[in-house]
Parts: C-alpha cells; sequence; structure tokens
C-alpha cells in the first residue's frame, strides 16, 4: 500500500505549538509543546531538545528546527503529499513512517522525530 504524508498549514497544532490568527505572525517557540525529539551529528540517541517553529516561507509555510547548540535546519513544507523538503537543498532529506502519527526525518547525519498527518494515497 502506498502511503502519503500530509503536512496541514497548522502543522503546529499537533505537538508543535498553536497557530495564531495570523499565519504570518511570529513563530511559536516557546514551552515543552515546542520540543521534539532529535539524534545529532550522527548520534543514534535521541534526546528531547530541538525546538521547532513555523513561519511564512518562499514556497509556502516552513518549518525551522533549532538544536541546542544554536545550528538549525529549514524544510518547506510541501502540500502534496510528499511531506518536508529541504529549504536550503544542501542535504538529501528522507522520511520514514513510525507510526502513530509521527514521523522520522533524515538530513545529512541529523534526524527527527516529528508529529504528521498520515493518509494512505487515492487509489486510481
Amino acid at each position: 500500500m502506498n502511503r502519503r504524508i500530509f503536512f496541514p498549514a497548522c502543522l503546529a497544532s499537533l505537538a508543535l505549538g498553536a497557530c495564531g490568527a495570523d499565519s504570518g505572525s511570529q513563530p511559536t517557540q516557546s514551552g515543552e509543546a515546542d520540543r521534539v525529539e532529535c539524534a545529532l551529528a550522527g548520534s543514534k540517541k535521541f534526546e528531547r531538545v530541538c525546538l521547532t517553529e513555523t513561519m511564512p516561507g518562499e514556497k509556502g509555510r516552513m518549518l525551522v528546527v533549532r538544536h541546542p547548540d544554536g545550528g538549525f535546519r529549514r524544510f518547506n513544507i510541501l502540500t502534496d503529499g510528499r511531506g518536508l523538503a529541504p529549504a536550503d537543498g544542501f542535504d538529501e532529506t528522507t522520511i520514514k513512517i513510525l507510526g502513530g502519527g509521527m514521523i522520522e526525518v533524515s538530513s545529512a547525519d541529523d534526524s527527527y522525530r516529528l508529529p504528521a498527518s498520515i493518509k494512505p494515497s487515492a487509489e486510481k
């Protein structure tokens, strides 16, 4: 069965913070709800230390994942069922469905566990 990953416009509503009335307002980045598990710099150990925020981008909504050391990765939130794409385009990004409404996004030697709405694709 082919499955697609969909990220609604208010991706933040699941676990990444609340969407405000003004979608172009300040990014969300406060409180425990904004933290996601990440394994950075090739580590296999996931820790809930990365902060997330969504904001407008050149190609629609963007997800930014901030590392505790000040580093970050930016992803374009795609609306065609592919999920995320690196906004900077430098590193290959893969998405693995974990189940329970979660995915694992890996880009270079960093990995993130993020909430997602996963729906079966339409049969043609």
